[in-house]
């Protein structure tokens, strides 16, 4: 799937057969659906469409990849190169390992083990476009040489020296929003940690090798250029929310007649 602008392309990978593939999506109601399978492992693969670097925040089950904390947009995200791509392959737990995502049930899932089984079923990918440099200042004007002045006329500098040339540069950055303050810790047993509900998760996997370094990005905007979703379930989930998954939409369409001539040609290996 694509944004709207074009930016990003993303892909849910699954693992079959030792190799990760990339899956079937259904549409349905204006949302992205997958299929997953118990212990099946997937990964995200993210695209970069454009000329420019791009930032990418992605999360799973409502959770940040890169941190593990309540998925938002101020945190900060992988940077991809232009027309380069990315395979998020797990919950990143150093800068060489993640912690590989792998289908399970919401009670195996990594944020109902944390108590956090609210958003289980739905991934989500954040981009932001990287602010352009502001072209170098043009270069000061030569300096002022005032005409030789006439005959009897006052002598050279006596007009004034010249204005001194006008500086460019970038603006002034805008002050830093203070950090919203923390809200305090519940009271212990005062409340209850949610019932997780029925149905298709991600768990915190094997240890994987996945390594990254640290880069420099400033965003062009505080809010991200575009916002993908994704959500996932079990072929049972799908059935159930009337997602063509079986493929009945061909066997409604199936003709009886494709073809009114010829007579049936035997299948390979027929002996008659």
């Amino acid at each position: 799937m694509r944004d709207l602008k074009g930016i990003v392309e993303v892909e849910l990978l699954v693992e079959e057969g030792g190799t990760l593939t990339p899956t079937r999506e259904y549409v349905h109601r204006d949302t992205t659906y997958v299929e997953g399978r118990s212990g099946q492992r997937y990964a995200l693969r993210v695209r970069n469409l454009t000329g420019g670097r791009v930032e990418v925040v992605p999360s799973v089950d409502g959770l940040d990849v890169q941190s593990g904390k309540d998925a938002s947009f101020d945190l900060r995200g992988i940077v991809i190169r232009p027309r380069d791509s990315f395979d998020f392959t797990g919950f990143r737990i150093s800068d060489s390992e993640v912690a590989t995502f792998r289908f399970g049930s919401i009670e195996q899932s990594y944020a109902a083990k944390i108590g956090k089984p609210r958003n289980v079923g739905v991934i989500g990918v954040a981009v932001f476009e990287e602010l352009a440099a502001l072209p170098p200042p043009p270069p000061p004007p030569p300096p002022f040489s005032p005409p030789p002045p006439p005959f009897g006329g006052p002598p050279p500098g006596a007009l004034g020296a010249p204005p001194a040339p006008q500086a460019f540069g970038p603006p002034a950055p805008a002050p830093a929003r203070p950090p919203a303050p923390a809200a305090p810790p519940p009271a212990p047993g005062s409340v209850p940690a949610p019932a997780a509900p029925k149905g298709l998760g991600t768990t915190f996997g094997e240890r994987r090798e996945s390594r990254i370094t640290s880069t420099q990005f400033e965003r062009a905007t505080p809010k991200p250029a575009a916002v993908l979703v994704i959500r996932y379930e079990q072929r049972e989930g799908l059935r159930a929310l009337g997602i063509d998954v079986d493929g009945l939409s061909q066997r409604e369409t199936a003709s009886p007649f494709p073809a009114e001539t010829g007579y049936a040609k035997p299948p390979p290996g027929w002996k008659g």
